[in-house]
């Protein structure tokens, strides 16, 4: 990108913030509506109607996701600052790919509208490996429009819904702070997730650093779940996680909360379900109650078998990682095999 193009495009892009910004203070205690009285609350200084329409409804869209957020959490929240990617339709950034530009070494290219009207600026990117891994899938499109910022482009990708497996192995999953991911099938992976979170929470919110770890959490949690043999199985057990990080419990103090906030649970289910759709493995969620307090040998349910990361039976004796005997359980009831007590075994 040339000098002049970079300073254009960085000049629309802090006036569609600073847009943003403005309808999200004007309207953070008031109601607000995609109208044209709601547009033209704000002054117009130096951009068309159009970009003014997309500004109002990005900051509809933050102001509703913040409050949602709130209430889910119980908390009021303070009023959200805008400093993201622009999200883009077609009609302001189209998007072309493999445009014919002799001796370009650039394969997408961005139809930028700014304010001169008849008079665009085209962008050029560099098609990363995993966009092209996106759209050699059967039926795969690409989606209109773009989230653009000064430095990077995002696009999405529309894949059809391919049938799941029919045939491979069926594998229980147990997320955890201590381990990311403990599978039925006894493998331990990202045993080192602890270590980040608590480095995580070391830093100063808003901070560079806060940024680095936050980004070195994430590769550590996508690195952890290429690990699973996605090609080899058919089904992925995981258990329906919710609002674990609220609420007071007598053996959950101030410190205990303090370390979990940095783990990111919710990423990694999400993640995972992304994977499994990408593999067509069939995913099955279960609901989380007991599943570490109940014997996969015997049946028996008892909160005194468990004992932080370990596990031994009160009934039968049976001892075992509570995460893999959470693991196990999570798979017997995707299955849909009763967690029921049955007659512990004995010895002749």
């Amino acid at each position: 990108m040339t000098a002049s193009k970079a300073k254009t495009v960085g000049a629309v892009l802090q006036r569609q913030r600073a847009t943003v910004q403005k309808y999200i203070d004007e309207f953070w205690d008031k109601e607000a509506h995609l109208d044209k009285a709601t547009l033209d609350s704000v002054p117009k200084g130096r951009l068309s109607a159009r970009y003014r329409g997309i500004a109002l409804n990005q900051a509809l869209s933050i102001m509703s996701s913040t409050r949602k957020s709130g209430r889910a959490l119980g908390k009021t929240p303070s009023r959200p600052r805008f400093n993201k990617g622009l999200m883009l339709p077609d009609h302001v950034a189209h998007v072309e790919l493999d445009r014919q530009q002799p001796g370009s070494p650039f394969d997408v290219w961005v139809k930028l509208s700014v304010i001169r009207k008849g008079k665009p600026i085209w962008l050029p990117f560099k098609a990363t490996k995993p966009l092209r891994k996106w759209l050699s899938r059967p039926g795969a499109t690409l989606k209109t429009g773009c989230c653009l910022s000064e430095r990077t482009l995002i696009l999405w990708v529309d894949i059809p819904d391919l049938p799941t497996k029919a045939t491979g192995a069926d594998l229980g999953m147990d997320v955890g702070l201590n381990k990311l991911l403990a599978c039925s099938d006894r493998k331990a992976l990202g045993k080192g997730i602890k270590n980040i979170c608590k480095k995580m929470a070391r830093r100063v919110p808003g901070s560079r650093g806060k940024a680095r770890t936050a980004k070195e959490r994430s590769d550590y949690i996508n690195h952890t779940l290429n690990q699973i043999p996605w090609a080899s199985i058919r089904m992925l057990a995981i258990e329906k996680l919710k609002n674990l990080k609220l609420g007071k419990k007598p053996t959950r103090g101030k410190s205990f909360r303090k370390a979990l906030a940095p783990w990111t649970y919710a990423y990694v289910l999400e993640r995972a379900k992304l994977k499994a759709a990408e593999n067509c493995v069939l995913v099955v969620e279960v609901s989380p109650a007991y599943t570490s307090q109940t014997c996969p040998e015997c049946g028996h349910r008892a909160r005194q078998s468990r004992n932080n990361e370990r596990f031994s039976c009160v009934r039968c004796g049976h001892a075992d990682d509570a995460d893999f005997v959470g693991a196990r359980n999570i798979l017997a009831k995707a299955l849909g095999e009763p967690m029921v007590p049955r007659p512990p075994v004995v010895p002749s």
